[in-house]
């Protein structure tokens, strides 16, 4: 409960205006409380004392009338209340309840020190004791008159006023979380327009806006989103500007390189094999022009598949082939007669795009040659929609750092295999080319083996 709280900026919220009204409305009621219970408590001991007072001037009249005095069989204590108790010169003379005990030592001593003042005193269970000593000048000794009388409902007033208190502060907590619910549910509703109009803005939609709002702190955050969104539109635009002209000029080279290069081949192919048996510096550079026309060609190649890829003009010519036929071919060309090709019992034809299966395989066989470690070995399989080229190599594989972006147009890893070289897209180009036609290219590193499974699906 605690974590849902801090994840929810709507329930701290309330529980902060919760806990600051019932606070409040605590503190409030605490005071009022108090105010109300020593006013509640002054109020019943005035009413008491005003009794007493006049129970005390009645006696007085009773005991100075000529008919009290000439009666000689009355005890002069008879005209007190009946729960009186009577003392002369600090000695009980009468105490008909036995509360004489109740009456605190102070409240006696004040009284017989300061004849003609009422004294009173509010003692336990909600009682309050009263003394007086009337004016006197008898002889026979100094009498003065306590009771002890209860202040009536007065702990019943007090729990009334505790229980209205305490409804109180239950309406008040009621009534913030209310009020915090519709306050939420205001500023929420700016919030949630900046959650949409972000959303709609990842989903593609670079000219949403968020709307103006009232709140002065939610107008800021309206500003500033819109400036970050007109920004971050402005630096999108420039990069698509800056990588369509990197498209342009790789097609742009890549066209003229072409031309040149479709001349090169065949003369370098014509000089390598009229020195192939030249053991010579002039056969070692007829091979070397004849290796490197070959690459620079294949990838003037790759770059053009690329920029008709970016541009959206591939395309997919369709036939049936013999896998393994296509491959062996495809190897045999390149001169990699020591790669073998190995395949199950029954793998089918497949109806894909020759050319484009035999870019994906010859990127795979020749990473492996270059940054593997020999023997390097081709496998055709079927798979349940198709089949699977794996290409295997005794290599130390790809570090983990680099396992992200091993199929990223020209990223070189060359730390992480034994050899480097090429351009860093041939993985790229085989990826791409596999999912073109309905399949994938995966790495998986297994018992000292690296292994590269291209899937392709049956076009037919």
């Amino acid at each position: 409960m605690i974590g849902r709280i801090r994840s929810s900026l709507t329930l701290r919220v309330l529980l902060g205006i919760v806990v600051t009204v019932v606070l409040t409305a605590g503190g409030v009621g605490a005071a009022l409380t108090i105010t109300a219970r020593s006013w509640v408590y002054q109020d019943a001991q005035e009413q008491a004392l005003a009794t007493f007072t006049d129970e005390m001037t009645n006696a007085g009249r009773l005991r100075s009338s000529p008919a009290e005095t000439s009666t000689t069989d009355t005890d002069s204590t008879d005209a007190y209340p009946d729960d009186a108790i009577v003392t002369v010169d600090g000695r009980v003379v009468r105490d008909q309840f036995h509360r004489a005990a109740d009456v605190p030592a102070d409240i006696r001593a004040a009284v017989d020190r300061t004849p003609g003042l009422y004294r009173f005193s509010r003692i336990s269970d909600g009682r309050v004791a009263i003394g007086y000593q009337p004016s006197s000048g008898d002889s026979a000794g100094v009498e003065s008159v306590f009771v002890v009388r209860s202040l009536g409902s007065v702990s019943d007033r007090i729990a009334h006023l505790l229980r209205l208190s305490a409804i109180a502060i239950a309406i008040a907590a009621a009534v913030g979380l209310l009020a915090g619910l519709l306050v939420m549910r205001w500023v929420l509703q700016s919030l949630r327009r900046v959650t949409r109009t972000a959303g709609a803005v990842a989903a593609g939609d670079e000219n949403r806006r968020m709307p103006d709002t009232g709140i002065r702190e939610l107008h800021d955050l309206t500003v500033t989103f819109n400036h970050m969104l007109d920004r971050h539109q402005e630096s999108l635009a420039v990069l698509s500007e800056q990588e369509q002209r990197a498209r342009r000029f790789a097609s742009d080279v890549s066209h003229e390189l072409r031309s040149p290069l479709a001349a090169l081949v065949p003369a370098a192919e014509v000089l390598e094999e009229e020195l192939a048996d030249d053991p010579g510096v002039r056969g070692r550079a007829a091979r070397l022009v004849g290796s490197e026309v070959t690459g620079l060609s294949s990838l003037v190649e790759d770059l053009l598949e690329m920029a008709r890829r970016d541009a959206g003009t591939a395309e997919i010519r369709t036939e049936r082939v013999d896998v393994v036929e296509l491959v062996s071919a495809a190897l045999r060309q390149r001169g990699w007669q020591r790669v073998p090709v190995t395949a199950d019992d029954g793998t089918p034809a497949l109806v894909t795009d020759p050319r484009r299966m035999t870019a994906v395989v010859t990127n795979l066989v020749g990473n492996a040659l270059r940054h593997g470690d020999e023997p390097v070995s081709v496998e055709v399989a079927t798979a349940p929609d198709g089949i699977t080229v794996t290409v295997t190599d005794r290599g130390a594989g790809i570090a983990p750092e680099h396992l992200p972006h091993i199929f990223e147009r020209m990223y070189k890893a060359s730390d992480a295999r034994t050899r480097t070289g090429g351009a860093g897209i041939g993985l790229a180009i085989a990826r791409e080319n596999a999912r073109l036609l309905g399949g994938d290219v995966v790495y998986s590193r297994e018992d000292g083996l690296t292994r590269f499974v291209a899937t392709f699906a049956d076009g037919a």
